[in-house]
């Protein structure tokens, strides 16, 4: 308990010093997408202390727990070049908190969790968040790390937190191999670290960093990130049709009110007429245990249930519940409104797998020895699900 009243403390003078000048201040009016690009990093920064210093769990909490953001968005100049210049700082704070969402809960759950219960509040300072990192990094740059792909995604988007954006390349560029740019969120990512490692020069961002946003949206047409960029990138080639379309594409994915309203503003003012959001989904889920995985667990253990694109696209669940195996069996139901990341939602996709996964480890990476069970659901038919827990992973 002292830790979060602790750490409520911190969080309101770390928001007070950080957010309020990032939220008022301006960027000067020649600064173009890459200077979106950077200021919404800026944002993530804010949102992933944040996240640590509450504690998290896992995505599957946070995203329980996620926040209604109510802040006043005013629209900026009508002309293009100010729409870019002026408006990312304060989209960057309802745009970016995705990604570091998961990624400061990742790094908690994985690491954070036995520092605060071996060594007290002092251990998951700022200083012990440093030296995991440091930690990760020699882990995962030895034989044995090489081809730890969640480890060079952590680490990635810790160095991105940390403003080491050459690192973090480096790091996603690893990643890139290890799923042959089969991955369209290691795609995305890398190139948001590649844009944001040459900050003055903007063509880096149109000749490199672009092809891999387009790249991303056609292994995964949904993903927010890659529509945001990918939609400066085109109003900077003078294609505000294909900006529109891609911005009204994150529109059709019922992004949270304060986004939505962002997004509405840009759309406007380059002279387009805003999406309507498509109708929330929520899908009906029983799950239950083959009683032959009886004797194998315990009642304390942890099931999540969580929703994947089934075309396989990368990234974090668009849904997801964190239950106990004593609550098997359960009927629930995993919506738009149990969003992992605010705006990608299960509501945009035609078919998706639900996995019930018991972790014997309590991570939200599969691990083997979990036991897991899945199911597929499509809107077309729009039926409840059964899921069955019954096979062990190897």
């Amino acid at each position: 308990m002292m830790f979060f009243i602790a750490a409520a403390l911190m969080l309101l003078l770390t928001v007070a010093a950080v957010v309020l000048p990032l939220w008022r201040a301006r960027v000067p009016e020649r600064a173009g997408s890459v200077a979106a690009n950077r200021e919404v990093h800026a944002a993530r920064l804010k949102e992933l202390e944040e996240d640590l210093a509450n504690g998290r769990l896992s995505p599957f909490d946070h995203a329980a727990a996620r926040r209604d953001l109510e802040r006043d968005l005013s629209a900026g100049p009508d002309h293009d070049a100010t729409l870019l210049a002026t408006q990312p700082r304060k989209v960057t704070a309802l745009v970016a908190a995705l990604l570091l969402i998961v990624t400061g809960s990742v790094l908690y759950g994985f690491y954070g969790n036995w520092r605060v219960g071996s060594e007290g509040v002092q251990a998951a300072s700022t200083q012990a968040v440093l030296d995991m990192v440091a930690a990760l990094d020699k882990r995962l740059h030895s034989p044995a790390g090489q081809g730890d792909l969640q480890g060079w995604d952590m680490l990635g988007h810790s160095y991105m937190i940390m403003g080491r954006y050459p690192d973090a390349m480096q790091a996603f560029a690893q990643a890139r191999r290890l799923t042959d740019d089969s991955n369209p969120q290691e795609l995305a990512s890398y190139a948001e670290a590649l844009t944001l490692s040459h900050p003055d020069d903007s063509s880096v961002f149109m000749t490199q960093a672009m092809p891999l946003f387009e790249k991303t949206l056609t292994l995964d047409p949904h993903n927010s990130q890659a529509l945001w960029y990918g939609g400066l990138g085109a109003l900077k080639r003078g294609d505000k049709s294909l900006a529109l379309q891609r911005w009204n594409a994150i529109l059709a994915q019922d992004p949270p009110a304060d986004y939505r309203q962002y997004i509405v503003n840009a759309i406007t003012q380059v002279g387009g007429t805003p999406a309507v959001a498509v109708a929330a989904v929520s899908i009906k889920v029983h799950v239950s245990m083959a009683s032959a995985m009886t004797a194998s667990v315990t009642p304390d253990e942890t099931v999540f249930v969580y929703v994947q694109p089934k075309d396989g696209a990368g990234g974090p669940p668009l849904a997801a519940k964190r239950l106990q195996v004593k609550d098997l069996p359960v009927d629930l139901s995993l919506g738009d409104q149990d969003a992992v990341m605010p705006g990608r939602v299960i509501s945009s996709y035609g078919a998706v797998t639900i996995t019930a996964r018991i972790s014997k480890s309590g991570t939200v990476a599969p691990q083997p020895g979990d036991i897991s069970g899945r199911a597929e659901w499509s809107k077309a038919a729009d039926k409840p699900v059964t899921i069955v827990i019954s096979k062990i992973l190897k």
